[in-house]
């Protein structure tokens, strides 16, 4: 098999822990969010409601996908948005309001990151990875575009290690369907078994990218889904990234090869 020269991480419970938003945040993304519907509707609820609304509808959206990995078809976010204000509110904002709703809204999780101390060794670990000269990228299912995923990891002090970010509310497609995968590889401009993925979930992150050729890696770091579960095994368990650097300096040992030069 070729020798690793990128790895691509999942997100949540990967890269950061995916903590609950925090409530000073919520409070101040949705305010802003909040004033760009009064510029264009009469009444609008408060921001107390319409958190209810969306982070509720977002929350019913995640487990839906949770318990069925074949519903893959993702539509861009102000269509799920659109959706809540409707259902529960009775609110019909018009297109240009409720993109700007919806940009406000979905800064909270930058503003939850913010408030959160540095999680220790990721930063190192990446550098590590980026020393051993691999190119480093994301594939996320989110509701989120990939600049502002980019600047949750740069809130976290990863940003400057990754050099591309694939979410699917924008490419319109979620893990483990195998377009989103092969896109980040495209952009990258590789094959795929020169890819190692990295993430948390069996489904999305290890049997997804396994079927298309790319080695995986299962990390334990925040949560735990045993691999015995899963009909594709990962090549690969971590408890910790820091762990990762070990296992890409094994291959690159048995490969009789290299990754390349940093940043190439």
């Amino acid at each position: 098999m070729a020798a690793p020269r990128a790895v691509l991480f999942d997100i949540g419970s990967t890269l950061w822990s995916s903590p609950p938003e925090d409530p000073g945040a919520l409070r101040y993304c949705y305010g802003r969010a909040r004033e760009a519907l009064l510029s264009h509707l009469p009444v609008v609820p408060p921001i107390e409601a319409l958190i209810e609304a969306v982070e509720g509808y977002f929350a019913e959206w995640e487990e839906l996908w949770r318990v069925d990995a074949a519903r893959v078809h993702q539509p861009p976010t102000t269509r799920y948005v659109a959706e809540a204000l409707k259902r529960d509110l009775g609110l019909e904002p018009p297109p240009e309001a409720l993109r700007a709703f919806t940009d406000e809204l979905l800064e909270t999780s930058v503003h939850t990151a913010k408030t959160l101390p540095p999680e220790p060794g990721m930063a190192e670990a990446l550098g590590e990875l980026r020393r051993l000269g691999l190119r480093l990228g994301c594939v996320s299912n989110a509701f989120m575009g990939a600049s502002t995923l980019h600047r949750i990891m740069e809130e976290r002090g990863l940003g400057k290690h990754l050099e591309l970010t694939v979410s699917s509310c924008e490419v319109g497609i979620r893990k483990p369907h195998p377009f989103i995968y092969e896109e980040a590889v495209r952009r990258l401009g590789l094959s795929n078994a020169e890819v190692i993925f990295v993430g948390d979930r069996l489904d999305a992150d290890v049997a997804g990218p396994a079927k298309l050729g790319m080695r995986t890696v299962l990390t334990h770091q925040y949560r735990k889904e045993d691999p015995s579960d899963s009909p594709v095994r990962p090549d690969a368990v971590i408890g910790h990234l820091s762990e990762l650097a070990g296992f890409v300096e094994g291959l690159l040992r048995r490969e009789g090869g290299s990754a390349g030069a940093a940043g190439e």
